[in-house]
C-alpha cells in the first residue's frame, strides 16, 4: 500500500510540472494552416450518380387503409 501511495504522489508532483495557477497571459493559440474543403486543380469534376435498384424487379407494396 505504501508503495501505491508513493507511486500516486510521484504522478501528482512530477504530473504537474508546467502547469500554472492562472498568470493572466493568455497562451498564443496555433493557426490553421490548411483551408477546407481541400480541391485539386487537375482532378475531375465530381459526377452526379443516379441511385440504381438493388433488385432487378419492382417490388409493389400493398395499398394501405389508412393515410400517413
Amino acid at each position: 500500500m505504501t508503495i501505491f501511495a508513493g507511486f500516486a504522489l510521484a504522478v501528482v508532483v512530477l504530473g504537474n510540472g508546467n502547469a500554472t495557477a492562472g498568470s493572466g497571459d493568455a497562451a498564443p493559440r496555433p493557426q490553421p494552416t490548411v483551408q477546407y474543403p481541400i480541391r485539386f486543380d487537375d482532378a475531375p469534376p465530381p459526377r452526379n450518380v443516379q441511385p440504381r435498384p438493388t433488385v432487378s424487379y419492382p417490388v409493389r407494396f400493398p395499398e394501405t387503409e389508412g393515410t400517413r
